[in-house]
């Protein structure tokens, strides 16, 4: 499109240098004492640069009526492309929801386990550091999207925990822990099923009864964000 746009802008200037040419070539004076056939000579002549400079004008507004509808076109093609790279910024800091493909994480803390009376680094509970490896491991598995709990995950997300509460996002959530990651099954679950990356979970699986549950999904939905978002370091521009 901006190739055209360039086409139709030498176009312009191209005629408009041949109308000023002929413009100057019918501004010399004719002198007088010519012969009569000679005369009319010249009158056609005369004329044929009339007509031609008729033409080139037409023409001229015609292809600033082709430069015009180029200029928008132009805009419209940068309005949509810019539309699009927000829509893939919105998506990247976690603005938009995300469906499609993934899988689903099921974490809880043992059957025999309570939440009362006992320390956060007792075996059979499920540990901050626990939902944080895993989603350590699905971003490197080049997951689109994350959620714990319907808690939209970004880079910068704290995981952490006071006492016995676990804190996603700095708001309080309570087990059963549900992960949804929409990306690639295959190599998302392939990492996860990794025992030398999850080492310590597998290992309180098998000694402590804690839950730890993969299931592929065909379609499945990850929520926007809706934490506040930290704006300490981006600078606005006016225009």
């Amino acid at each position: 499109m901006e190739r055209r746009f360039l086409i139709i802008l030498l176009s312009v200037g191209f005629v408009t240098g041949l109308l000023l040419t002929w413009q100057f070539k019918t501004n010399i004076p004719i002198e007088g004492g010519f012969p009569s056939d000679e005369l009319t000579a010249k009158t056609d002549l005369l004329k044929g640069y009339l007509d031609e400079q008729a033409y080139l004008k037409s023409r001229i507004v015609s292809l600033r009526k082709e430069m015009g509808t180029a200029q928008d076109a132009i805009k419209t093609q940068s309005e949509k492309s810019n539309l699009s790279i927000l829509e893939d910024l919105k998506s990247n800091i976690g603005l938009t929801e995300i469906t499609g493909k993934g899988i689903e994480i099921l974490l809880d803390d043992s059957p025999t386990a309570t939440r009362e009376g006992i320390e956060m680094s007792d075996a059979t509970l499920i540990q901050a550091s626990d939902l944080r490896d895993i989603v350590n491991i699905l971003n490197a598995a080049n997951a689109e999207a994350i959620s714990i709990n319907n808690q939209r995950i970004l880079a910068n997300s704290p995981i952490s925990s006071v006492g016995l509460t676990i804190l996603v996002n700095n708001s309080h959530t309570a087990p059963p822990f549900v992960i949804s990651a929409v990306g690639d099954s295959e190599i998302m679950l392939q990492r996860l099923l990794n025992k030398t990356l999850l080492s310590g979970l597998y290992e309180r699986v098998k000694n402590t009864k804690v839950v730890f549950e993969l299931y592929k999904k065909n379609s499945l939905t990850v929520p926007m964000y809706n934490g506040d978002l930290k704006v300490d370091n981006i600078n606005l521009v006016e225009e």
